[in-house]
Parts: C-alpha cells; sequence; structure tokens
C-alpha cells in the first residue's frame, strides 16, 4: 500500500514536469523584446517612405478660430487639395511674439507613395505659408517656395517663412497669425497630414558680416568606410531623423523610401557629402538628396536629384560657406542658407518608379552616404541652437493608436511594469506547482 501511493505521488510528478516547463520556456520567450523578432529591411515601401509625427493640434477656420502654439513640432491634417491655381484646406494658428522678435514656421505635407509607382497623370502637392498680423495684415519677409518633388507629389514637400521684425513696420501686436493652405490635387479627396514646425527668433540674433564672400567649391566629402557594414535604420521624418555623427553609413533604400538623418553643425563649421551607391537593379531610378536647418530652411549644399549609373556611382557637395550668423547679409542665396549653427537634417530619398517599370521596381538600391565637417569650430559659437525651438520631440508608441499618450521612453517603462506584472503571476503558479508536487 504505501508502495503504491508513492508510485502514485512520482506519476502525478511526472505528469506536473511539463507544466512547470511550460511556464519555464513562456517566461523565457516573454522576456525576449518583439522589436528583436522584427526584421526592419522586410518593412513595407508604405512604412520606409516619410512619416509625419508630432502632438496634435487642430487648427482653426479663421483667424478668430485660431489655436495657439508653443515654439516646437505640432502635427494637423488638411482634408482637401485642389486644382492648379486654387487652394485646398486652409487653417490657421497664433504665436506670441515679441517686440524685436521675429517668427520662423515650416510646414511639411506628405501623400502616401502610389502603391504601383507614378501614374503618366501628374498630380502635384504643396503647403503654402503665410504671416498675418491681427488686423489680416502680411508680415513677412518674402515669399514661400515648395523644396521637395512638388510637381509630383512624391515624398515630403516643405515651406518655410520667417516674420519681419515685431513693433516694426507693418508688424504690430503681440500676436502673429500662421495661415497654411493645402495645394496641388494629389490625393485631393484624402486628408493628409501636415507637420508645422514653430520657433521664435530672440531679438539682437545675427548682424555682422558674412563669413566668406564667394561661393566654397565642393566636390564632396572623402570617401570613409563605414563602421558598420550592415545598413541603417535611419529615421522617417524631420522628428524622428536618426541621429549621427560624421563618418560613413550605409542605407538601402526602395522605390518611395526616405531616411532622415541628423547631425550638428556648430558655427564655424561646414557639412560635406558624399553618396556611393554600391549595388543597384538595372533601372534604379532617381535619387534626391536635401539638407535643412533647424527651422527646416533648405541649406545649399549642391544636392538635388540625380540618376545613379555604373559608370558614375559617386556625387557629392557641401555648403558653400562655413555655418555664420553673419552669412544672412549675404547676397548670395547659397552662403546666406547656411547661417543657423545647431542641428541639421539630412533627407535622402528614392523617388517612385513610373508604374511600368516592372519588374525593378521593388528592388533595393545600396549606397553609402558619407557625412563630414569641414574647418574649426568658431570661439564664440553658440551651444546648440540660437532659436527659441521648444522641447525636442519624443516619438509616441504604439500604444497611444488605443489612447495612450506615451512617449518611447516612458513606453519602455510601462512594458517594463507590465512585463513583471506577468511574470511574478507566472512565477507565483509555477511555485504553487512545485509545492504542490513536494507536499504529495
Amino acid at each position: 500500500m504505501h508502495r503504491t501511493a508513492r508510485a502514485r505521488r512520482t506519476a502525478e510528478r511526472a505528469r506536473a514536469l511539463p507544466a512547470v516547463a511550460a511556464l519555464v520556456l513562456a517566461l523565457v520567450l516573454f522576456s525576449i523584446p518583439s522589436a528583436a523578432l522584427a526584421d526592419p529591411t522586410e518593412q513595407p515601401a508604405a512604412e520606409r517612405a516619410y512619416q509625419a509625427v508630432g502632438p496634435e493640434v487642430s487648427g482653426g477656420g479663421s483667424q478668430a478660430q485660431a489655436p495657439l502654439l508653443v515654439p516646437g513640432l505640432h502635427r494637423d491634417s488638411l482634408d482637401e487639395g485642389a486644382e492648379l491655381g486654387e487652394e485646398g484646406s486652409v487653417k490657421f494658428y497664433r504665436v506670441a511674439v515679441g517686440g524685436g522678435q521675429r517668427l520662423h514656421a515650416a510646414a511639411t505635407i506628405a501623400a502616401p507613395p502610389y502603391p504601383d509607382g507614378l501614374p503618366r497623370e501628374i498630380e502635384g502637392l504643396g503647403v503654402d505659408l503665410e504671416v498675418l498680423t491681427a488686423g489680416g495684415d502680411v508680415c513677412s519677409d518674402g515669399g514661400t517656395d515648395d523644396v521637395g518633388e512638388y510637381s509630383t507629389g512624391d515624398g515630403p514637400i516643405t515651406s518655410s517663412i520667417v516674420s519681419d521684425v515685431m513693433g516694426y513696420g507693418g508688424c504690430a501686436g503681440e500676436e502673429l497669425y500662421l495661415r497654411v493652405a493645402r495645394t496641388g490635387s494629389r490625393a485631393g479627396d484624402q486628408p493628409l497630414p501636415v507637420e508645422i514646425q514653430v520657433a521664435i527668433e530672440p531679438a539682437g540674433i545675427g548682424g555682422g558680416e558674412p563669413a566668406v564672400t564667394e561661393e566654397i567649391e565642393d566636390e564632396g566629402a572623402d570617401p570613409v568606410p563605414p563602421e558598420d557594414e550592415e545598413p541603417l535604420e535611419p529615421g522617417r521624418s524631420f522628428g524622428t531623423a536618426a541621429e549621427v555623427a560624421p563618418g560613413s553609413y550605409v542605407l538601402e533604400l526602395v522605390p518611395g523610401e526616405v531616411a532622415a538623418l541628423r547631425l550638428e553643425v556648430p558655427e564655424g563649421q561646414r557639412l560635406r557629402w558624399r553618396a556611393e551607391v554600391t549595388s543597384q537593379p538595372e533601372n534604379p531610378g532617381s535619387l534626391s538628396l536635401g539638407v535643412a536647418n533647424a527651422v527646416r530652411d533648405q541649406v545649399t549644399v549642391g544636392g538635388g536629384t540625380w540618376t545613379p549609373s555604373t559608370t558614375t556611382p559617386v556625387t557629392g557637395g557641401g555648403m558653400f560657406a562655413p555655418v555664420d550668423r553673419g552669412n544672412r547679409s549675404s547676397e548670395l542665396t547659397s552662403i546666406a542658407s547656411a547661417w543657423l549653427p545647431g542641428t541639421h537634417t539630412v533627407l535622402l530619398q528614392r523617388l517612385q518608379l513610373p508604374d511600368d517599370a516592372e519588374p525593378e521596381r521593388g528592388e533595393p538600391v545600396t549606397v553609402v552616404l558619407t557625412l563630414a565637417l569641414d574647418g574649426e569650430v568658431a570661439e564664440d559659437a553658440p551651444e546648440g541652437s540660437v532659436l527659441e525651438l521648444g522641447e525636442p520631440f519624443l516619438p509616441r508608441g504604439p500604444l497611444s493608436g488605443i489612447g495612450l499618450d506615451v512617449s518611447g521612453r516612458e513606453l519602455l517603462l510601462l512594458g517594463g511594469a507590465g512585463t513583471l506584472t506577468v511574470l511574478s503571476a507566472l512565477l507565483g503558479i509555477a511555485g504553487l506547482l512545485v509545492l504542490r508536487m513536494r507536499r504529495g
């Protein structure tokens, strides 16, 4: 009888062991971050295109309904496009601007890439900006120009504007109003997100003579081997641009993809770049490179759009002057664009191919992008930017889609707390099973 009971307990323990093993396996699997299981190279093309980001705001339909924007990044939506020569959706925002200050504003809009490539019928896309006083008078230092493939609406389109000095001329009051209008018929019946970047320039910034009087000719940075041969996972917007240091980086681009990188360019130094295509299909299409400063003003670097080939796989360029606040007074636009020290964003884009470009439409192009800084940092160089740019944007985690507005750091903390809770529960169950086995 005693041996029979002991045998029964032994059998029960044997039956319990698989359950304990399953719990241990669950603990191990649960501790593996889901991000480690994802292969970034398997991202769909649409997810590798420009992705608008930023805290949400809802612009008003008139100046009287305009919400107040603080310096920083904001995201809204413009519902409708328009035919050539007309405007689609229009929204208004207001910004507090003190005497002697200037308002810098920029807007970036992007449509989803065409699933089958660019159609024969071209549809443009753009965004127009105006700075107005409370009385509706225009208060801007020049107009705006769309930067990007606005004629086809392929990728991000950015416009920027700067106000006159507050308190001078026709710019009076304590607030200015930003008017944002969508243009072009691309995805005209589809709401498109728009990023709005707002910055305040304190009184007295700038002045002085340009750093150079003639353009510095530059064919590009010297080749440097990349430290990592694996493709870099770049950002997909200005707000999520991958932070990098001077050096070389491997990028794989499919048609419609945007790679955003950012680095600091202090006063006294000049950004140089070099792009070398190391692998491409028979029909690679075109690549486009642009550089923007912290307020999304286009900085002249000899970039633009080019078609790589096996005979000329390398192209490059650089700023036409070292960054200097005095460059703003230059009569040469290429020199005047290099005036704002601080964060600069490099956007490398592979344009979409025509819809009849089978079978190369999905094959990647591999590029080694080299970024270099030339010159010495100025003795009186400011730390960071000289403008009030607001708080840095923190990308939102996937839980924001279900009503939880959490940053990446908060998401990690939340995920860690949830992981500990589930692990504790599983360990408790496992402990009870082991205790039961011992008592048996």
